[in-house]
């Protein structure tokens, strides 16, 4: 074999090693997308289930309804705080 032909075998080995990294980190990318899709789904199913809570709706599962309990909870939390600022502000 000459030296061309070891030089074109490396190039091939190094071609192939390439596409096999592209190939592979395209499919990270790829799974990554499909778990966005899922959390983004996860979410909006959670925004569902809490404006039909909201509603004034329960719901028969426990868990979920302790969740929602503590949405509620941080919610006052979130107004008493933001009641607070006004306060600090009206002292500047």
């Amino acid at each position: 074999m000459g030296l061309m032909d070891h030089i074109n075998e490396g190039l091939k080995k190094a071609d192939d090693k390439l596409g096999t990294v592209v190939d592979g980190g395209k499919a990270e990318v790829d799974i990554s997308k499909e778990e966005s899709k899922i959390r983004d789904s996860t979410r909006d199913i959670g925004k569902k289930i809490v404006e039909y809570l909201d509603a004034g709706n329960t719901l028969e599962d426990q868990s979920i309804m302790d969740l929602y309990k503590s949405i509620v909870e941080s919610r006052k939390k979130i107004e008493e705080l933001k009641a607070q600022q006004e306060e600090y502000k009206k002292k500047l």
